[in-house]
C-alpha cells in the first residue's frame, strides 16, 4: 500500500483498479432509489462495477463505538471478501459504510499485529491493500467530471442546486482526503457540469443528527431546519446528496419540520446520482425520483421561439 500526501491508497491521478461494489444494508432497502439511480449512471458511462459477493454490514454507527474489535472483524471479512474476488478498490456509496471500512482499511493497514491476530482468529488472509472509495471521489476523480459532461442529452439548465456532503464523507481521520474537508467541491463539480447551478452556501457539511433522527428527534430536527433553512435562504430549487441518512433525514418529515420552524417551503432531496441519470436522459421511473416524500420535479426549459413563427 502506497502513501501519498498521507492518504493511504493509490496515488492521485492514478486510474482506479477493478472495483467491486459494497452496497451496505440502506441501498438494497430504504434508499434503493441510490442504487437503482447509481446502476443507471454508470450503464451509461460504461463503467463495470458488480456487487461484492457475500458482503455484511459494517457495523454503521454503532458496533465500533460498543466493541470495536468486533468492528474490525466485520470489516476485515468485508475486506477479506474484496480481495477474495479480485477487487483492488471498494466503491462504499453509503457515508457511513464509507467512513467504517476506510477506517478499518487505515487501522488494520497501520497495524501488522491487529491485522495478523485478527486474519488467525477469523480464519481470513487479508493483505491491507484494498482501497476504499466514497462515490463522490470515484465519480469525479475516478471517473472525472470530463467523462460525465460527455454522457449529457439533457442538460438541467436553471437546476439550482445547494450540493449537502454531510459529515463522513471528506472526514475521515487520516492525512490527506480527495476534498476539502470543510468546503468541498466534487458534488458541485459534477452538478456543474450536468448544467445546474450549484450554489455557494454555508451549510453543506453541517450535521444532519444522523442517527439522533431515530433517538433524539428534537435534536435532528432542529439539525435539519437549518439545513432547509439556509438552502431556501439562498435560492435552492433541490439539495443533493451522496448518503442515504442524509436523504432520510432532511426528506421523511420536512413537512412537520417545515411547520416547526416556518420553513417557506418545500425542497426535494435527491441523490446526486438521479441528477445525473436524468441529465443523461434515463427514464424518471428508473430513477425513482417520485418515490420521496417530497417529489422532484423539474423540466426543460422551453426553447425560445424564433422570430419568424413570433411574427408569423
Amino acid at each position: 500500500m502506497e502513501k501519498v500526501n498521507g492518504r493511504v491508497g493509490l496515488p492521485l491521478g492514478r486510474p482506479p483498479g477493478k472495483v467491486g461494489l459494497f452496497p451496505g444494508c440502506s441501498l438494497e432497502g430504504s434508499s434503493n432509489a441510490f442504487q437503482s439511480s447509481l446502476e443507471s449512471v454508470f450503464r451509461a458511462l460504461n463503467v463495470p462495477c458488480d456487487v461484492i459477493r457475500d458482503w455484511n454490514c459494517c457495523g454503521a454507527s454503532s458496533a465500533h463505538s460498543i466493541d470495536h474489535r468486533l468492528y474490525l472483524a466485520l470489516n476485515l471479512r468485508n475486506l477479506a471478501q474484496a480481495q477474495r474476488q479480485g477487487y483492488e478498490e471498494i466503491l462504499a456509496p453509503c457515508a457511513a459504510c464509507y467512513h467504517r471500512l476506510a477506517c478499518a482499511q487505515l487501522e488494520l493497514s497501520g497495524n501488522p499485529k491487529t491485522l495478523n491476530d485478527l486474519n488467525a482468529e477469523t480464519g481470513l488472509d487479508y493483505g491491507g491493500r484494498i482501497v476504499v472509495r466514497n462515490v463522490l471521489d470515484y465519480l469525479a476523480n475516478g471517473i472525472g467530471v470530463a467523462a460525465i459532461a460527455a454522457r449529457v442529452k439533457r442538460p438541467l439548465s436553471g437546476l439550482r442546486v445547494a450540493c449537502y456532503y454531510g459529515c463522513l464523507n471528506t472526514r475521515v481521520p487520516h492525512g490527506d482526503v480527495n476534498d476539502s474537508r470543510e468546503y468541498p467541491m466534487a458534488m458541485d463539480n459534477i452538478a456543474r457540469v450536468l448544467g445546474a447551478r450549484p450554489l455557494d452556501w454555508s451549510y453543506k457539511t453541517e450535521c444532519c443528527g444522523a442517527s439522533l433522527f431515530v433517538t433524539q428527534e428534537s435534536i435532528s430536527a432542529r439539525l435539519v431546519a437549518r439545513i432547509l433553512e439556509n438552502a431556501c435562504a439562498v435560492g435552492a430549487d433541490c439539495i443533493a446528496v451522496a448518503c442515504p441518512m442524509c436523504q432520510n433525514n432532511l426528506d421523511t418529515k420536512q413537512e412537520e419540520i417545515r411547520a416547526a420552524f416556518d420553513i417557506p417551503r418545500a425542497l426535494p432531496v435527491v441523490f446526486i446520482t438521479q441528477l445525473m441519470g436524468l441529465a443523461f436522459g434515463a427514464p424518471e421511473s428508473e430513477l425513482k425520483l417520485q418515490q420521496s416524500f417530497v417529489p422532484f420535479r423539474w423540466s426543460e426549459p422551453s426553447a425560445p421561439k424564433s422570430k419568424e413563427k413570433v411574427n408569423a
